[in-house]
């Protein structure tokens, strides 16, 4: 005897059109974080790999001071950005970069995969973001144990730091501190973020030619919840043990659950509360 496959818990493999719709959302989610909406100068510096130095040089002395200035955002909000991101970077994901890319591909004619777009161009910079290329991204730190790149350093972060706690496999991960390590990773995962942001606009590009159709809920569908909840709906209220906890609109027994506008001691709580919230103002003016 066969069981259907939703009987045993087995979730339905991801066509390619479903794939690409899961990484719009995805990405307009990381897009909507409000290191992008507010901090998006400080991103760019961060992914190009820009510094600051100031020289100090005493002319009479020839002592000169170099001081190198790094301008990072407050950990826990990169934190929470790099997380956004994740999913990107696991093979386990639907939205992870090599399969996206791959869905992509297969949704797009022959003829435009010929003539329009070439998929490999994408397939590089991604390959060398997320899994490394064995040489540094922007930058190499030595010390006397060695030498590790920013690659490896911001994956130490998360790995370490951020998102797990797993003990850095790097001896010069180890030795450096954690600054060092946060600021390896601001960089390598800011240059994510600009790939994700690329190929979320190249997507759109694709569906708004037609040369791929999406279904337009990818684009439209919210992708961060509100902060705040309003919702119409019918409440009943039972002395605790009264009644046992109904599961369906339906099984309410109305001899035992009353709607809460007919409660007494419910509504004395109300108003109650009513009177506490009239009364604030004026005790303010006082």
């Amino acid at each position: 005897m066969s069981v259907p496959a939703n009987r045993l818990g087995v979730v339905p493999a991801m066509n390619d059109r479903e794939r690409v719709e899961r990484f719009v959302l995805r990405a307009r989610r990381v897009m909507e974080h409000s290191l992008v909406r507010e901090h998006q100068p400080l991103l760019n510096k961060l992914l190009q790999g820009s510094v600051d130095v100031r020289v100090e040089h005493n002319l009479k002395t020839g002592e000169a001071t170099h001081t190198l200035k790094l301008e990072l955002p407050p950990e826990e909000l990169f934190e929470s950005f790099a997380a956004r991101l994740r999913p990107f970077t696991s093979g386990k994901e639907p939205v992870y970069w090599a399969s996206v890319l791959n869905s992509i591909e297969r949704l797009l004619s022959r003829e435009t995969r010929a003539e329009i777009v070439d998929i490999d161009s994408l397939r590089g910079p991604w390959k060398a973001v997320v899994e490394g290329t064995g040489t540094a991204q922007a930058y190499y730190v030595m010390t006397e144990s060695g030498q590790v790149t920013d690659f490896k350093l911001a994956n130490e972060w998360l790995n370490s730091d951020a998102l797990h706690t797993q003990v850095a496999q790097n001896a010069v991960a180890r030795e450096v501190d954690l600054n060092e390590r946060y600021y390896a990773a601001a960089c390598v995962f800011s240059r994510l973020g600009y790939w994700v942001e690329y190929t979320l606009c190249f997507i759109a590009c694709l569906h708004n030619e037609r040369l791929i159709e999406l279904d337009s809920s990818a684009f439209n569908d919210p992708v961060v919840a509100d902060g705040r909840i309003e919702r119409v709906m019918e409440m009943y209220c039972a002395p605790v043990g009264g009644a046992p906890m109904p599961t369906d609109i339906s099984e309410i027994d109305l001899t035992k659950w009353t709607p809460v506008h007919e409660d007494p001691e419910i509504m004395r709580l109300i108003k109650g509360r009513q009177n506490e919230s009239e009364a604030e103002p004026e005790a303010d003016a006082g």
